[in-house]
């Protein structure tokens, strides 16, 4: 009887000390092998049943659990926002875990793989003076982004090809999806280098376009809808005759329901800045129908005065930069929805300043940023208003360089984008003090909003030597911050698609969209 109670003590024991067993000693290393990817691959861990990812932002953040994978996928890859990341300080490690506990791989840092995980986004055609990048425009969700090139159409120079870009899941990167015409392709859709004449839904499945140049200025905005996953010219809208620039500014709000045109002339008369607001009924047709027309401001002379930058909020809110002609005053004014049957727009404030060119909103309507004609501090900025119970008030005015070429606010208002094409700090990719002084390469501002305010979270440029590519010339975030797009409409190289040769400077002119 004794025996078999050692016996079985002791069978018990062994049991135990294989059980409390840990896992034996691996090591893990990491690259950036998509676009704003990051992956960690772990070699074998005897004894473990799953792999724990932990994550520490910068040296004075606590350490803390990111994502965990079965040990049949010793593999981690996961997203990154190039913009935001500490690439200089954030760290990585690996534990391999079982029951009776976890062994902890290496510590890795990730400096080094910055530029690779940057997106770098061409026309697929390898002719100079495409300008893509000068107008474009990315989804609120971060996964889809419609760009404009000026191409060569059956023998007409100017044309408009748009470039549609998705990022195809979670896990993978980004893909070009489709190239379109509008139809007709008419002369001067691709070479507009004024207003806004492109916007795309939140989903990234409507996308309105606008030859605001066509038929001597007439002007008409495409609605391109895509279904089963094709793409398809759904709608045509055109002008009011010549001079009228019909689409010089569009946008949609993020269900694409709701459309906005910019235009020049009004019941014959020249009203630069009236908007036509069409909307998508839901009855099966997918077509926009007029809804309403917004009339510029009484200005005191209308040919001096104008109306011209445009912003919509997700909640119907829009923003519109004006100039008030002979009084030589600038001012941003704030429209909102008062009827609904019939659709009735009514102004709620006026934000005296700006420059009536670039205005932007977040999705609440809460925080809306104008770019500013004065400067602070001897650079040109954006000021940012925020709504109270008794209206708007100023909250900050950023001015991180001599000149602002376009900024964009999160969806979400927290974090705000300022691109100069002409700033002169030095680097490649996000940069880090201390700042150097190099050419005029442009430079990407981001600022976040932390509970002491606005503060500047990173510069970001372009990963090319040539500085002649007007890096910044416009910027948009996506609906949480983590996705930033930068236009560079003059950079030279002959890549195509994506990622190719960022250094060849053989093609003028042809441009590139930089995704962090």
């Amino acid at each position: 009887m004794k025996s078999r109670i050692f016996a079985l003590v002791g069978t018990l024991a062994f049991a135990s000390a294989v059980h409390a067993a840990l896992p034996a000693a691996f090591t893990v290393t990491v690259a950036a092998t998509d676009i704003k990817q990051l992956q960690f691959d772990m070699t074998t861990a005897v004894r473990a049943n799953w792999y724990e990812l932990w994550f520490k932002a910068n040296s004075s953040s606590p350490w803390v659990y990111y994502s965990r994978t079965p040990v049949q996928r010793p593999r981690f890859r996961i997203n990154t926002s190039v913009h935001l990341l500490d690439w200089k300080q954030a760290r990585f490690f690996v534990k391999a875990c079982n029951p009776g506990g976890c062994t902890s791989s290496n510590e890795v840092g990730v400096d080094g793989q910055q530029l690779a995980a940057m997106g770098y986004f061409k026309p697929t055609r390898d002719l100079p003076n495409q300008y893509f990048g000068f107008n474009f425009a990315l989804s609120a969700d971060g996964t889809a982004m419609a760009v404009v090139a000026s191409e060569r159409t059956n023998g007409v120079y100017g044309t408009a090809g748009i470039h549609v870009f998705r990022k195809t899941t979670p896990t993978s990167g980004w893909r070009r999806e489709d190239r379109f015409h509008p139809n007709p392709d008419l002369a001067g859709g691709g070479t507009s280098v004024a207003g806004d004449p492109i916007a795309i839904s939140k989903d990234g499945k409507l996308i309105a376009f606008a030859n605001w140049i066509e038929n001597s200025y007439t002007g008409a905005v495409y609605l391109f809808r895509r279904d089963a996953g094709v793409w398809r010219q759904a709608q045509r809208i055109t002008g009011n005759g010549p001079n009228d620039q019909f689409g010089v500014y569009v946008k949609l709000d993020a269900a694409g329901k709701t459309l906005l045109v910019g235009h020049n002339m009004d019941g014959g008369v020249r009203r630069e800045g009236t908007l036509n607001v069409y909307q998508d009924l839901d009855d099966g047709s997918d077509q926009f129908v007029h809804a309403t027309t917004v009339p510029t401001p009484p200005f005191d002379d209308p040919q001096w005065g104008w109306c011209r930058a445009l912003a919509l909020s997700e909640v119907g809110h829009i923003v519109r930069g004006c100039f008030a002609g002979a009084n030589l005053l600038w001012y941003t004014q704030v429209l909102e929805a008062t009827a609904s049957a019939p659709l009735q727009y009514t102004e709620t404030a006026r934000l005296i300043g700006g420059s009536g060119v670039d205005v932007a909103i977040d999705f609440l309507g809460q925080r809306i940023v104008v770019q500013e004609m004065t400067q602070v501090g001897g650079n040109l900025g954006v000021s940012v208003y925020i709504r109270n119970g008794s209206g708007w008030i100023k909250e900050a005015a950023l001015a991180p360089f001599r000149g602002v070429n376009h900024s964009a606010i999160s969806g979400d208002g927290k974090f705000i984008a300022i691109g100069s094409t002409d700033d002169t700090i030095a680097g490649r990719g996000p940069v880090f003090p201390p700042y150097q002084v190099g050419s005029e390469s442009g430079t990407v501002a981001i600022y976040e909003r932390r509970a002491s305010g606005w503060a500047l979270r990173r510069y970001v440029k372009a990963d090319t030597a040539n500085y002649l590519h007007s890096f910044g010339m416009d910027v948009f975030l996506d609906q949480h911050g983590r996705v930033l797009a930068v236009g560079s409409p003059y950079d030279a190289s002959s890549a195509t698609n994506i990622d190719g040769d960022r250094e060849d400077a053989s093609s003028p002119g042809r441009g590139a969209v930089w995704i962090f």
